[in-house]
């Protein structure tokens, strides 16, 4: 069979898999209990409760029918053709009914039972069993410890988890790592008004995980926003490189718990689950716009902002309101986000003060007083919309006695423009009710004046990302030759660095090193002491080598500007005495040309070990840690990115030119980024690098005056 043909034919089938979690045409609960508030039972009943248009079998082997519906006595028996099954049988025998299930041919498993990965070495060796028995089938698996699926679409109607809530049909795709996030999510849907399409509970995420459902949401045309709540990414390289293949065009929007060390760990054990550090989450999504939230709230706000309002063109707001304090809070919460209020025209200020009240006002933020009615809301909106300063409206309405909430809302619901108006209304309570029940228009609200800013910021990252025409680096390990990819493990040598920075035209300085010879000049002998080491000419840097010594200043093993053949001399003896007074064994001396320095810049790289090759820019130095003046990205660049590392930290805006100095070769400076990136795209043993500092010299050339590397 043609390779490509029978890639091809697995994709298929794969996808065809995770369709059936979602859009099954029969299903069977293995382990249905007879049991009122087990979770055999309310499982069953929420499958049957929520409508499900499928066939639906359950397997106990002591019952001849469980709320009406058919049970079998084993797996064995059932029917031959089976979409899905779920299974909430006890630990024990769940090895046992995964092959039942599989001789069977059902390829396609929701395994509810915990008591795997997350409670430590015995659970993760069944659940590699497990998994094991999946992969040689052909078959795919949710969880295990998860708390099932749910598909709101009429020709479905599926909800095989354990909550009584009943969701209401949306457009938006939810996937969580935590069954007490789902839970929590489904119990508030009287309260929040979130709707889905897709909602899985994804436990251990043993197989089926973040990437699997990113493609297939992405493929689904009934989809069109993906959320996520993750507490870590199985393969953080796989997940961005569908964004920067540009596989992915709908808004991915992740709340990523576990920020802090205490938090990682808990998620750790939560479900057995390794992270990354925040920061190099934080770096990626936002490099790959993929929108982070941080809590529930605004993760489920900015879906509904994706799925019911227009995107803005621009970040001008205006903001009507009838009450002073939530209307500062609204301008308040613009600022933090950066979003800007509208300058309203001269023209656009008449109209409004025709309408409103004498003593309201006219400028943005707009008052209405209290007693603003509805149609006074709706004419006001309208005439801001009319205005083009103006991107978005957001319409802030606390409830006085005298004005009901819900006309406000309705009039406002009822202007068809292409700006967005996001209404904020703090209403008595039982106007929620109402509005959810006799609503026309049914349009999302919000409860608190700072939540739209988020959705609006939110959305114009989005946009401003999706914009980009970028091409993104990849590896090109096949120009490079096999002996730059297999060094030793450990520490690299000078003579190796020099060879792979300059595959990469990476400027690093002339260097020669000179093994240290306690007792004798070693350093300054007869060829060397005029200061002729190769092409290296006085003045000169002699520096003190030792693997175990990352930052040498410390031992205050750098010596500059040496001038003459005596200064080497009692340079070498400082640093010879230094290393000994610390304990510490001097291997060797590097001995380079001095750089009249402008400026000192770092460029490093690391692997994470969820989304692999980083590349870091910013302030170098001896200050690095003092002054954290550092901007990360995926080593998958484009040039975009480059030009956001240099903008986005202080010695950036420096480089670019401050109080008449000139600007720095930028040009130059962004090829050596880029090619520091390319070379740990092309070799995957390189762990770390680091040039510290990389000198831009009074002449603006740039030298890397200090280069480390290690390989694994």
């Amino acid at each position: 069979m043609d390779i490509n043909l029978a890639a091809d034919k697995k994709i298929f089938l794969t996808d065809k898999l995770i369709k059936n979690f979602f859009y099954p045409s029969s299903l069977c609960v293995i382990g249905a209990s007879t049991k009122p508030e087990s979770i055999g039972y309310e499982l069953l009943k929420s499958i049957r409760d929520y409508g499900y248009k499928g066939e639906l079998f359950a397997v106990n082997p002591k019952a001849n029918e469980i709320l009406g519906i058919k049970c079998f006595r084993d797996v064995n028996d059932l029917p031959s053709k089976i979409d899905l099954a779920v299974v909430v049988v006890p630990k024990t025998v769940v090895e046992e009914t995964i092959e039942k299930i599989l001789n069977k041919g059902i390829k396609s498993i929701v395994l509810i039972t915990a008591g795997f990965k997350e409670v430590g070495k015995e659970g993760a060796e069944a659940e590699n069993r497990i998994l094991e028995k999946i992969r040689s089938n052909g078959a795919r698996l949710v969880g295990p410890n998860c708390m099932g699926v749910i598909t709101t679409f009429d020709d479905v109607k599926l909800n095989a988890t354990f909550v009584a809530e009943k969701p209401e049909k949306g457009r938006t795709a939810f996937f969580s790592q935590s069954g007490g996030i789902c839970a929590a999510v489904l119990n508030s849907l009287r309260d929040t008004d979130i709707r889905f399409g897709h909602f899985i509970s994804a436990g251990n995420k043993a197989d089926i995980s973040e990437n699997d459902l990113l493609e297939f949401w992405q493929s689904d045309e009934k989809i069109s926003t993906l959320t996520f709540y993750l507490e870590s990414f199985v393969n953080g390289e796989k997940f961005i490189k569908y964004f920067f293949d540009k596989k992915i065009n709908k808004p991915v929007i992740i709340l990523k718990g576990g920020r802090g060390k205490a938090a990682i760990k808990a998620a750790q054990s939560h479900t057995g689950a390794i992270g990354s550090s925040d920061k190099v989450v934080e770096a990626v999504l936002d490099q790959f716009g993929v929108i982070r939230t941080d809590t529930l709230s605004e993760l489920f706000n900015t879906s509904k902002g994706f799925e019911h309002f227009a995107i803005p063109k621009g970040n001008k707001i205006a903001i009507v309101t009838n009450a002073g304090g939530p209307g500062i809070l609204t301008v308040d919460s613009l600022e933090e986000v950066k979003l800007e209020l509208a300058t309203l025209s001269e023209e656009t200020k008449k109209k409004i003060k025709e309408i409103i009240h004498p003593e309201g006002s006219a400028n943005n933020p707009i008052d209405l007083l209290p007693g603003g009615t509805a149609e006074q809301f709706k004419q006001v909106s309208q005439i801001l919309l009319k205005d083009k300063d103006v991107d978005a409206i957001i319409s802030v309405f606390v409830e006085p006695v005298m004005v009901p909430a819900f006309d406000i809302v309705e009039n406002i619901n009822s202007i068809k423009s292409t700006k967005p108006i996001y209404q904020v209304v703090m209403p008595l309570p039982e106007f929620w009710e109402n509005y959810r029940n006799n609503s026309k228009y049914k349009i999302p609200l919000f409860r608190n004046p700072e939540e739209p800013a988020k959705v609006i910021s939110n959305i114009l990252f989005y946009s401003s990302k999706r914009k980009r025409d970028s091409k993104y680096l990849k590896s090109k390990r096949n120009r490079i030759p096999t002996e730059s990819r297999q060094l030793k493990p450990g520490s690299v040598s000078n003579e190796e660095i020099v060879r792979i920075t300059g595959e990469y035209n990476l400027p690093l300085i002339i260097s020669k090193s000179v093994e240290a010879r306690s007792g004798s000049d070693g350093l300054v002998n007869e060829s060397e002491s005029n200061g002729n080491f190769s092409a290296i000419k006085y003045p000169l840097v002699v520096k003190g080598i030792s693997k175990s010594v990352i930052h040498k200043s410390e031992l205050n093993a750098v010596k500059i500007d040496i001038k003459n053949h005596q200064e080497l001399l009692e340079a070498k003896k400082s640093i010879e005495q230094s290393f000994k007074s610390n304990n510490v064994q001097l291997e060797s001396f590097l001995i380079q040309p001095f750089i009249r320095t402008k400026h000192e810049l770092l460029i490093g790289g690391f692997r994470d070990p969820t989304f692999s090759p980083m590349i870091m820019f910013g302030l170098g130095g001896k200050y690095v840690e003092a002054f954290n003046d550092t901007c990360m990205k995926s080593a998958y660049l484009c040039d975009a990115d480059v030009e956001e590392m240099i903008d986005r930290t202080q010695i950036g805006k420096i480089l670019r030119g401050v109080r008449n100095e000139k600007p720095v070769d930028l040009k130059r400076l962004k090829e050596i980024i880029l090619s520091a990136a390319q070379m740990m795209l092309d070799n995957p043993g390189i762990v770390e690098f680091d040039f510290n500092p990389l000198i831009i010299g009074e002449d603006n050339s740039f030298n890397i005056v200090d280069a480390r590397m290690s390989h694994r």
